[in-house]
């Protein structure tokens, strides 16, 4: 086999064996470089790896177009050559965009597909080894990234809060982790992944109700807001801020068929009903309590910044024709009180969604406290942050809490109603069930560790 060939086929097999560990990237976890750097933190670094295999296809094509006897195949192997460069370049400076160099790679491989083919058929008029040897490789990747109609949860990685975010004039005291888990669409692979190691879990996919960039948009959104909440309330906490405040009723969709569809829009946001101030969604609902079915009220909303004057004609709710309706869909139009500014690192693994918003609360109250709110513990735990500092329900604790086994975290704080699947996930782990970010506070302070260093404020 000439050497350009087995460069190619070298290439084949890393990126193989690249798609395992991706998918069994969780196994190192525990790794830990110092107090500071986790295994999260070393693969941001370790996604540049990829760039390996389009380079080792680049220098067998270049060493291929060498050796080609006529122009026609040094065009077409200097376009492989180029197709890999690009691939390189997708790979190195857009190493998140997952999607990107995924499309890259797949071209390259078809490429050189070709390429190994048109070579063997110089030879014999069928091409055996090629074909047994894309065969084999279209098989492997089938059962490694063919996504079934199920999705798996499996468990995941920690992150140190502490170098998540960072509050400007703050400094880091306790070791706060935080955990994510891994949930996608099953691949054939996952099955034998769960006969080697515990808490895989599949469920039939359920329709999401929207396209899958409208939903990968939603849970980046819900990140963004999780460490909105998460920074007002810490500050808050300590007396520098206001926390979360409602300024209104924001309409997130119109019923259809109604008479508010003629004149509400999404996105207006209700300051006024009759005339009385509305700050928040349970103010709306009480008021409405007050009107008949049928009755016309007048509403102030605020649209495109400006005030407009509304009148809408209610109806009689669906579910109880004794009460006014004006068939809409609302939620608190939230403003939070962020007075200094948080920094926040971007992790490759860590895409979006809510769950980390109580442990960046907590971590951020620790940096902005002289002393520091651990009392000596290595804390982990997880949650969503509600705009009254309680601490939400999140999913995968089954998962969530096998990850933080896995590491030397001392208590592990969970949403009240995530406790059960917690315990099942490490029956072991010091698991403390909260329902508001001052139980954590006050756990922490209650049970200090023997070893808690002194501080003086």
């Amino acid at each position: 086999m000439a050497l350009w060939h087995k460069l190619y086929v070298c290439g084949i097999v890393m990126i193989l064996l690249l798609i395992m560990i991706g998918e069994l990237v969780w196994l190192p976890d525990p790794l830990r470089w110092g107090t500071r750097f986790y295994w999260i933190d070393l693969i941001d670094g370790l996604i540049y790896a990829i760039a390996i295999v389009p380079l080792i296809w680049m220098g067998a094509a270049l060493l291929h177009l060498s050796q080609s006897p006529t122009r026609r195949m040094k065009v077409f192997r200097g376009l492989i050559a180029f197709i890999c460069l690009l691939s390189v370049v997708i790979v190195v400076s857009i190493p998140k965009k997952l999607e990107f160099s995924a499309s890259a790679m797949i071209l390259s491989l078809l490429l050189i597909a070709t390429d190994i083919v048109l070579h063997e058929r110089k030879k014999r008029k069928v091409p055996h080894q090629s074909i047994i040897v894309f065969g084999v490789t279209l098989v492997l990747l089938l059962v490694m990234l063919w996504p079934t109609q199920y999705l798996v949860t499996y468990p995941g990685i920690t992150l140190n809060m502490n170098r998540y975010a960072q509050a400007e004039g703050g400094s880091k005291h306790g070791d706060i982790s935080g955990v994510l888990i891994f949930e996608r669409p099953a691949f054939p692979m996952d099955w034998l992944y769960a006969k080697l190691f515990k808490d895989y879990t599949f469920e039939k996919i359920e329709t999401l109700g929207m396209s899958l960039g409208e939903y990968n948009q939603e849970v980046r959104t819900m990140k963004e807001d999780a460490n909105a909440a998460g920074s007002a309330i810490a500050f808050q906490k300590v007396g520098i801020g206001k926390g979360i405040l409602s300024e209104g009723v924001r309409i997130t969709a119109v019923l259809q068929n109604t008479k508010a569809s003629e004149v509400l829009q999404p996105s207006d946001v209700i300051i006024a009903l009759n005339g009385q101030p509305i700050t928040m969604t349970q103010e709306l609902s009480e008021r409405m309590k007050l009107i008949k079915p049928g009755e016309s009220i007048r509403l102030t909303v605020l649209r495109n910044k400006a005030k407009v004057e509304l009148t809408v004609a209610t109806r009689a709710s669906t579910d109880d024709p004794a009460r006014a309706s004006i068939g809409i869909m609302i939620a608190n139009e939230l403003r939070y009180d962020i007075p200094d500014l948080v920094t926040y690192h971007s992790y490759l693994l860590h895409e979006g969604g809510p769950s980390h918003g109580a442990m960046l609360a907590l971590t951020l109250i620790d940096q902005l406290t002289p002393c520091g709110v651990t009392y000596g513990h290595h804390v982990a735990g997880t949650g969503t942050i509600e705009p009254d500092g309680s601490v939400g329900p999140v999913g995968g604790l089954v998962q969530k809490a096998y990850t933080v086994s896995r590491t030397n975290a001392d208590v592990f704080f969970v949403p009240v109603s995530n406790e059960a699947d917690a315990r099942k996930g490490a029956g072991d782990l010091r698991i403390v069930p909260v329902r508001t970010l001052d139980d954590i506070l006050n756990w922490l302070k209650a049970n200090p560790t023997t070893g808690a260093p002194a501080c003086s404020s």
